[in-house]
């Protein structure tokens, strides 16, 4: 996204002030251009659920990674961030010497490893630090990526002689060895950077723990870091040697001393780490702390303010969405029975709502049912989301016990890739029998058709049933049968009722229907002369038309 394009509220100096950290960042957006940035840009486009099968699948199996329906809990995300990397900026002020009065700190307390014992204390910290909660497969890494994607990760300042970044994600090492967490730190840096070597220096070395924690602090003052994001910090909840204690402690020495914004993201189980001591628990709520549980199964309501509109949940909304990207060849009509039985398949966990979606949606393609059915979401989550099975039942219970024990367990991957490789396959060679059943006019006559005007998604049945009705006939004659179909009222009828379906599209113009005689009275370039004059030549109208070239020849090399 080009961010010249977009809407900038106020002058950044009017809120800031003169600060090269800030007013490098890109503009701060408005609500419409959030929504913008965050939408997930997959185009659907209605006449491609008449392509062949595998190839329907693969644009399916593009679901979990591209579509995103930003909901109210995502903006209000990306207005604290937005807060965040720039509040957190302020007492770092590059022209003022901020900046440089906090790196004097760190390097102090390398030296004297006391704060107390500062000679020339640092300003003091505008930074806050912030918790998002919420169980496996809820958005929440998701989400933070797509916010953080808007900003640069580094900003090179030329003329101050330093590189700023912006932003840092690391996450927490399943062993919770404090060890590694730092290891992932210094690795962090030197993707950043591009430069840097500060793993192989520091974890080569015998630096113990606490001195890998204040060169990560340095580090930290030294490049300008905007804001670190510590994700699966439920991974910190071990009681050996302290780690859960000294990690939250160095974290909020990052914020309060270093003036360096923090953002922590984990599961339930997190919040027995947040609480433990009272400091952590002040600093993680610094601008709150953020619940992100599966969306409710609730109905719209009517909006107090107006007569006639209605309030959408997020659930309708995400659904209401989501449901556009049909590819199957009869879609559906989102009832209130598929949308409850949708919901009682995931719960509203925004990730196994997407990935059933799209299982479902392949098996009605693989098995030639072509349609989404309640039946259908049934059979596909007993047979492929048996792996989640447990923590489904514990939500659907209400069980405050059974959810409790379940809201930590990671969502097991659905193998999605897998099963769309397998299913590809399997599509390809129904395709391929297909094809090869229907003779070898079938892929000539759809691609004259489309060429002569005729929407994609409305030919291939009358392809199909011409070439198994005439199955000897040559091309001439089979176009003929299928052009006299197309255009009698009751293939108008069943066009009109596609419409209904389908986004709006201009109208077609109505044609008469030619005799074959007729067909050399029609222009140059029109298919029907090419027949014709096929027909007097007694040459084959595919070498015709590759001797015009109106055919692609890939022998050829294509001139830029």
């Amino acid at each position: 996204m080009n961010n010249n394009e977009l809407t900038i509220n106020t002058s950044i100096e009017d809120i800031y002030g003169d600060n090269p950290l800030i007013t490098q960042l890109p503009p701060i957006l408005d609500t419409k251009s959030v929504i913008k940035h965050l939408r997930g840009k997959l185009k659907f486009i209605p006449e491609q659920r008449f392509l062949p099968q595998p190839e329907r699948i693969h644009l399916i199996a593009q679901l979990p990674h591209d579509f995103f329906q930003p909901l109210t809990k995502h903006l209000s995300l990306e207005q604290k961030i937005s807060i965040m990397i720039r509040q957190g900026y302020v007492s770092r002020n590059i022209n003022n010497g901020d900046r440089h009065r906090h790196l004097h700190a760190a390097f102090q307390q390398l030296e004297l490893s006391n704060e107390s014992s500062y000679r020339y204390a640092p300003p003091e910290s505008t930074a806050t630090s912030m918790s998002i909660i919420g169980c496996s497969g809820s958005g929440k890494t998701t989400t933070m990526n797509k916010i953080l994607r808007y900003y640069p990760q580094v900003i090179e300042h030329k003329q101050l002689g330093l590189k700023q970044i912006v932003y840092l994600k690391i996450d927490c090492p399943h062993d919770s060895s404090l060890k590694n967490l730092c290891s992932n730190f210094f690795r962090a840096v030197d993707l950043a950077l591009g430069d840097t070597n500060f793993e192989h220096r520091f974890t080569r070395s015998r630096l113990n723990v606490n001195a890998m924690l204040q060169q990560m602090k340095i580090i930290a003052n030294n490049y300008s870091i905007g804001l670190l994001i510590i994700d699966e910090i439920q991974h910190l909840n071990t009681k050996k040697s302290g780690g859960a204690e000294i990690i939250l402690n160095f974290f909020v020495t990052l914020v309060n001393v270093a003036s360096i914004p923090i953002v922590m993201i984990g599961t339930p189980k997190a919040n027995e780490i947040l609480q433990e001591d009272l400091r952590s628990a002040r600093r993680s709520a610094g601008l709150g702390s953020l619940i992100w549980e599966p969306m409710r199964n609730e109905a719209p309501t009517p909006d107090p303010s107006t007569r006639d509109q209605m309030i959408i949940s997020e659930w309708h909304a995400f659904t209401n969405k989501l449901w556009q990207y049909q590819w199957v060849q009869q879609p559906a009509e989102l009832t209130d029975e598929l949308r409850a039985t949708w919901y009682h398949y995931t719960q509203g966990i925004p990730d196994l709502v997407v990935k059933l979606f799209c299982l479902v949606q392949i098996h009605a393609i693989t098995i030639g049912l072509e349609k989404i059915t309640s039946e259908l979401f049934k059979k596909v989550y007993e047979e492929q989301l048996q792996p989640v099975h447990d923590i489904l039942d514990a939500l659907r219970s209400g069980n405050p016990a059974r959810i409790a024990r379940y809201s930590d367990l990671t969502i097991p991957q659905v193998q999605i890739e897998e099963y769309v490789q397998q299913h590809r396959f399997k599509a390809a060679l129904k395709t391929e029998k297909q094809h090869k059943d229907l003779g070898p006019h079938y892929s000539t006559l759809i691609g004259m058709l489309t060429a002569l005007g005729h929407p994609a998604a409305t030919i291939e049945p009358h392809v199909i049933s011409a070439l198994k009705k005439y199955p000897n006939e040559n091309l001439q004659v089979l176009l003929q049968h299928i052009l006299e179909v197309l255009d009698s009222p009751v293939a108008e009828d069943k066009f009109k009722q596609h419409q209904t379906t389908t986004p709006a599209r201009k109208p077609r113009t109505s044609r008469k229907v030619m005799k074959v005689e007729e067909w050399k009275s029609t222009e140059t370039n029109d298919l029907r002369n090419f027949f014709s004059q096929a027909q007097e030549q007694d040459v084959d109208v595919y070498e015709l038309l590759k001797s015009s070239h109106y055919l692609f020849d890939p022998t050829r090399p294509i001139l830029h």
